[in-house]
């Protein structure tokens, strides 16, 4: 049973990623950008249970208050994700969209709904992430959201996000 809490924003409902919509997960995973832009995450579920896994372990995050994955759903169709994990020692947050979907703002006001929940219920003071250089788009989102860049090397520009 998942714990999930769901979150809304003004055009969609984030939740639980049911199992129905494992294959459009799999479309965001093998998608080109998503596998430029989240590397690590496409070598992990490349296995044949890689994806089911990916899933079931953020369910046990979820049950140890570690981490959250949310689907984005607007009229019960899978529109993307947005992750939090390591909520206790180091909060750090990954998203990506379907293809479909992208430049619409549901990213935008999913990040910012998730931000709001975590900062309501103090389940973190801060929150990070890493962004590569040409992910424009992404930094774009998040610096409106009020993250600053506090590192870059050559590839990527880490931001993190103080919470109220």
């Amino acid at each position: 049973m998942s714990v999930i809490p769901n979150v809304s924003t003004k055009h969609s409902l984030l939740t639980h990623v049911s199992e129905e919509d494992m294959s459009t997960l799999r479309e965001i995973f093998e998608d080109v950008e998503t596998k430029r832009f989240l590397p690590e995450l496409y070598e992990l579920l490349d296995a044949p249970a890689g994806l089911q896994k990916f899933v079931s372990t953020f369910e046990l995050y979820s049950q140890n208050g570690e981490g959250y994955l949310w689907g984005i759903y607007c009229d019960d169709t899978l529109l993307g994700f947005v992750a939090v994990i390591d909520l206790s020692y180091n909060p750090s947050l990954f998203y990506a969209t379907h293809p479909a979907y992208r430049s619409h703002g549901y990213m935008k006001g999913a990040i910012s709904a998730v931000l709001d929940y975590i900062g309501k219920r103090s389940l973190c003071h801060n929150i990070s992430t890493d962004v590569y250089k040409a992910n424009s788009t992404s930094i774009h989102i998040l610096q409106q959201l009020g993250f600053s860049v506090y590192k870059e090397d050559c590839d990527k520009v880490y931001l993190s996000k103080v919470l109220a």
